[in-house]
């Protein structure tokens, strides 16, 4: 201490007098003597600051070092003020005169031998605990009401035990805490508590506080029948033994459970990968709750500051960070984000970040919060995202492929078969528009037979097959139609049918192209035994002529004989035109000539010579050009044959028929106009609606019933087509002015420019 004086004034102590070194040395003695004194000593100056204090008055006043010589005795204890305590030590201050007293400090919870004595440069006040003397003194007058009222109304249990082990009190508190165990006054308590003889703890305790006079505190698990956590004080009395006991049951319950949260905690963090945080902002310096996990890529030691940590967030996120802890140290409000952090590996986090500012009197003193590695979510989003879109673009693509297929796709509930779905092929089929197909029945939009059967069979889970079925639909009466269908069921986890897919192609054309094979094959070889025929009877009408020559030529031939050979002669001159134009018809034509239009209209009216006198049908002709052109005649000839036929037929009552051949020129090409002959078939039959005119050259389409085959028209706009040239009609079913005109037209080449298909019939 002496040292300490010296180098404080500033004198070297190797420099200093003798006399003063001594007194020096005096005074550390007396220091570290008045240190070692049992008693507390405490010295006061006349500012009333605490200028001194040893241990034992440190520790019974409960005083802070660091408020030593800075803070005056009634700072420390508040409590002193306006009490007895004050104005003796102001009174010992003034009058020099020393005072003593005993007193029960409540704070302290002692009770305390004071002497107050006077010295020069204040007060000193050497202070005892003698609440073992006291508690010992008050518990032997048992008369002391005010010591029975203090221990009636203190919360921990008191106990008084002699040297023979009696229970001499038990107070208010002890009773309530002991009371499974009955009265115990005047019992012995290595008796009835075996416990407390056989633990080692208690009777270490006891035993030094019996034999000692030393006093003992521990904590300690009493178990049955009391199951309580007791904090135990044992201090020796003059009788005995004087226990202090108190109830930390659930403070221990509380500890544990606190120190279970706390592992949990931490398992939870690092098992989450979650660390909490602190930030004092003042200093911005960084304290990490215990048991965190490591999110950020790098040791805690590494992150002492916000300093430190905002040099590993990429430089483009800073400006978002500030803002958002800016926002929750004004509003205190809870913020969310996520940012990438640079690990020490090199290697990039993600982490995101929940931050509140804790703020006090309008000022933001704290962040609070936690963050999460989520670079492995943010990955996994990442690759989510792409397949979303992926498979996004996988549907779309697989949506337009299901709305624009060539073929019918559609989806059935299997308890009404009411559309679900469809595509646009298969609402054209049905002739509606998708909206107005949508949760219709099948049998109300196709009612063709079988359909419901076969529907009940795939919603008991059969897949049915390229089935065929046929019919009429209601949006297109009249029109016999063929599709072939495949329907499968299709089942919902748990094994149930939930919806019927059906895929249906509609194969009308296929099932006519099939028949017109048919007829086709049939027409050919009809034609073939035309042919034949023909060709085997003109032989024997060639001998029947020179027959008839002779005996036309021969002399003496009655004249009425004459007559009849003469129109014989006729007769059998149109037989041999007829059988010359039928094996013209199915001769096989094989290269193109020139022939007019004339030669052309002519062969055929001769072959309907008889039923145009028969049905009253007035011929008229008309060929105002003689300019050949080049076809293949046969062809030809079967386009104006199915044009004649059909006039024919349309004027079973009688009417006119008008044929005219004229040169023309077609302008309807884009990009030159073209020069040729038009043939026109005019009649005055009953004409055609609208409705029949749009449908006329569809193959299969007949206004005849059982007598037509719907092919004649079909074929005849193709060998026009093959021919480069243009078959077009007019028509009305007007009721007074009705009639039908076919006009075609054939372009004039000077040789044929490729190759042409011809048929037999």
């Amino acid at each position: 201490m002496s040292n300490m004086r010296a180098i404080l004034s500033g004198v070297p102590p190797d420099r200093r007098s003798l006399p003063r070194r001594q007194e020096d040395a005096r005074n550390e003695q007396h220091s570290r003597l008045l240190l070692q004194i049992p008693d507390g000593i405490l010295c006061i100056g006349r500012d009333w600051r605490i200028t001194f204090a040893n241990p034992e008055a440190i520790r019974i006043f409960q005083i802070d070092p660091r408020h030593l010589e800075t803070l005056s005795i009634w700072e420390t204890r508040p409590a002193m003020v306006d009490t007895e305590l004050e104005s003796q030590y102001r009174s010992v201050m003034e009058t020099g005169l020393p005072w003593h007293l005993e007193h029960f400090s409540a704070r302290c919870d002692l009770w305390l031998d004071l002497h107050v004595l006077p010295m020069t440069e204040g007060i000193a006040v050497i202070v005892r605990d003698i609440t073992d003397r006291k508690g010992a003194e008050l518990l032997r007058d048992s008369a002391s009401r005010q010591l029975l009222q203090v221990l009636e109304a203190t919360n921990d249990g008191v106990v008084s035990v002699n040297r023979d082990g009696d229970l001499t009190f038990l107070n208010r508190r002890a009773r309530q805490l002991l009371a499974v165990k009955g009265d115990l006054l005047g019992k012995n308590i290595w008796r009835e508590f075996p416990f407390v003889r056989e633990h080692g703890q208690y009777k270490y305790h006891f035993s030094r506080a019996m034999n000692e006079g030393v006093a003992g505190e521990f904590e300690d698990f009493y178990p049955e029948p009391l199951n309580l956590w007791l904090s135990i004080q044992i201090r020796p009395s003059d009788e005995g033994a004087v226990i202090f006991f108190r109830d930390i049951t659930e403070r221990r319950d509380s500890d544990l459970a606190l120190r279970r949260q706390g592992d949990l905690l931490s398992v939870v963090q690092q098992a989450a990968r979650v660390a909490t945080w602190d930030v004092d902002l003042s200093t911005g310096r960084i304290t990490f709750g215990t048991g965190s996990y490591p999110v950020f890529g790098h040791s805690f030691e590494e992150l002492p500051d916000l300093r430190a940590f905002r040099a590993y967030v990429p430089s483009e996120y800073l400006p978002i960070i500030d803002d958002l802890l800016l926002e929750t140290r004004q509003t205190g409000e809870m913020i969310v984000t996520d940012f990438p952090i640079r690990a020490a590996n090199g290697s990039l986090l993600w982490i995101e970040c929940r931050c509140q500012g804790v703020i006090v009197d309008g000022v933001a003193t704290r962040l609070r919060g936690l963050c999460i590695d989520i670079t492995d979510r943010k990955r996994a989003s990442e690759i989510l995202k792409q397949r979303q879109e992926e498979t996004e673009r996988q549907r779309s693509e697989l949506e337009i492929i299901y709305r624009t297929a060539p073929i019918g796709l559609a989806l059935f509930d299997p308890v009404e078969f009411r559309y679900l779905r469809v595509n646009d092929r298969q609402a054209e089929t049905l002739g509606l528009p998708v909206e107005k197909v949508l949760g219709r029945r099948i049998i109300e939009l196709a009612p063709l037979k079988g359909i419901e059967e076969i529907f009940r069979q795939v919603a008991a889970g059969k897949t049915i097959r390229n089935h065929i079925f046929e019919g009429e639909l209601p949006t297109r009466p009249g029109e016999h139609r063929f599709w072939n269908v495949n329907y499968a069921p299709l089942f919902s986890p748990e094994g149930k049918v939930e919806a019927i897919a059906a895929v249906i192609q509609e194969v009308t054309n296929q099932k006519k192209a099939e028949l017109a094979l048919i007829q086709s094959e049939k027409l050919a070889a009809v034609g073939r035994l035309a042919s034949s025929i023909s060709h085997e009877i003109n032989n024997p009408l060639e001998a029947i002529t020179n027959l008839f020559y002779l005996i036309d030529t021969s002399e003496g031939l009655p004249p009425e004989v004459a007559q009849y050979v003469r129109i014989a002669q006729g007769e059998l001159s149109r037989v041999c035109q007829i059988a010359t134009q039928t094996l013209r018809f199915h001769r096989q034509a094989v290269s193109a000539t020139r022939v007019t239009a004339k030669d052309l209209v002519d062969a055929v009216l001769n072959l309907y010579h008889g039923r145009l006198l028969n049905s009253g049908i007035q011929v008229e002709t008309d060929f105002t050009t003689s300019h050949p052109i080049l076809c293949f005649e046969n062809d030809i000839r079967q386009v104006l044959n199915n044009l004649i036929a059909n006039a024919i037929d349309a004027m079973r009552q009688g009417g006119r028929l008008v044929v005219r051949a004229h040169e023309a020129t077609d302008h309807s090409a884009e990009d030159h106009s073209r020069k040729g002959i038009r043939i026109s078939i005019a009649d005055t039959g009953h004409g055609m609606s609208p409705a029949v005119r749009a449908r006329l050259f569809e193959p299969f389409y007949t206004t005849k019933e059982l007598n037509g085959t719907g092919l004649g028209l079909w074929i005849s706009s193709g060998i026009v087509d093959r021919h480069q040239g243009k078959l077009t009609l007019r028509s009305t079913d007007h009721p007074v002015h009705h009639g039908t005109v076919f006009a075609l037209f054939l372009p004039c080449f000077e040789e044929v420019q490729q190759p042409l298909e011809t048929s037999e019939g």
